[in-house]
């Protein structure tokens, strides 16, 4: 059984975490276990929610990164702060549990589509106000 792991930087602002949860409710429409974990500043962390989709009963986590490039989070952090053993697995409760991480986002049209649609919203958004 597979679980997803979204990994998120984390912020001493509060926004990110209503960012986890509304993308972790989007992913679940697509998968059973979905949980989010934060690199840095919030809760939970990547252990923890990688340690509660080991308890769901997972054998096998993919961790997505929410970030545009990879980087030392991506190559170092990640790895580490989810406890990785050289095998690429986690031990919870016992079990080992293979944990695979995804390539961050990257360049894809698609969030091109998004950025543009931003620009078009912020120019409205100056214009109503002039």
């Amino acid at each position: 059984m597979r679980g997803v792991l979204l990994v998120l930087h984390g912020s001493k602002v509060d926004e990110w975490k209503e960012v986890a949860t509304k993308y972790s409710g989007l992913l679940s429409k697509y998968f059973d276990h979905v949980e989010y974990g934060f690199i840095e500043f919030n809760k939970p962390t990547l252990k923890e929610s990688a340690e509660k989709l080991g308890r769901e009963g997972v054998d096998e986590i993919v961790a997505v990164p929410l970030l545009f490039a990879a980087g030392a989070h991506f190559y170092r952090d990640i790895p580490k702060l989810l406890g990785l053993d050289e095998d690429g697995t986690i031990l919870v409760n016992g079990r080992k549990i293979k944990v695979i991480i995804a390539r961050p986002i990257g360049v894809d049209p698609r969030v091109a589509e998004i950025l543009k649609e931003r620009v078009e919203e912020a120019y409205e958004s100056t214009k109503s106000v002039s």
